[in-house]
């Protein structure tokens, strides 16, 4: 596919000007692009930029769960733990960072600073990153992965209070040009005394009956495109008929 094909690929996938998006991708994608400059995924990332205009922002992950094993965070020097994707655009020019320091974002656009606001002292809690997402009804899309990817689920989670994770708090220290700074956050963790393995087929099959999932091809991958609230409330829905409609019940 042409990199110009991206800009009717986010619109069929109903991704607007102006909108926030919070995107989960894999680098494999960067295959589908034809082009003769080497860095595609750049090429990518460029086009979404573009596309979604002045207004618009977008978060890609940058987590680092070495905070959990007692590691400094450094926001400027600390790498993406989630592979090449959300490394090449950490690194891209004007990208800020988020300082939490297990679950941040690498951040671009017209929100970055309300985004950038956002609590570290929690994950997933209130005030968290994904609940200003959610607030500000902010897209959410998996590209070239998995709808499992999505770590917005962990805020529903929370949310509702399900039974099989608990809060843990875990202290360190963040860096940021030569100083440091201690912190400590809470991280809404699974109980590793239970074998709990997400299954979000109800939550997919949800979405797309209510027409509030798009899927849409990218080249030989896809492009999974829901909103941040809907996807809050349809979750909650179904937590409240079912406390374990997110997970393999017989795992527990």
């Amino acid at each position: 596919m042409n990199p110009t094909d991206i800009k009717k690929i986010l619109s069929q996938s109903g991704i607007k000007k102006g909108d926030t998006l919070m995107l989960h991708g894999d680098a494999g994608i960067s295959t589908s692009i034809i082009s003769n400059k080497k860095n595609k995924l750049d090429i990518i990332f460029n086009e979404i930029i573009d596309y979604l205009g002045n207004k618009g922002t977008i978060l890609i992950p940058t987590f680092t769960y070495n905070f959990c094993d007692n590691k400094n965070f450094n926001i400027k020097k600390t790498k993406s733990q989630l592979g090449l994707f959300s490394e090449t655009f950490r690194l891209k020019k004007n990208i800020k960072r988020t300082s939490h320091p297990i679950f941040s974002f690498a951040i671009y656009g017209n929100k970055s600073d309300y985004y950038l606001n956002a609590s570290i002292k929690t994950c997933f809690g209130k005030n968290s990153i994904f609940e200003f997402l959610k607030k500000d009804k902010g897209k959410i899309s998996c590209l070239g992965c998995s709808f499992y990817r999505v770590t917005f689920i962990h805020h529903i989670e929370q949310s509702f209070g399900v039974d099989y994770r608990y809060i843990k708090k875990f202290k360190g220290n963040i860096l940021y040009e030569n100083k440091k700074k201690p912190i400590a956050t809470e991280y809404f963790v699974r109980n590793l005394n239970q074998s709990v393995h997400l299954n979000l087929e109800l939550l997919y099959k949800y979405l797309k009956k209510e027409k509030n999932l798009f899927e849409v091809d990218f080249g030989r991958y896809n492009l999974i495109t829901t909103q941040s609230n809907f996807l809050f409330d349809a979750g909650i829905e179904l937590l409240k008929k079912n406390k374990y409609a997110l997970i393999e019940e017989k795992c527990l």
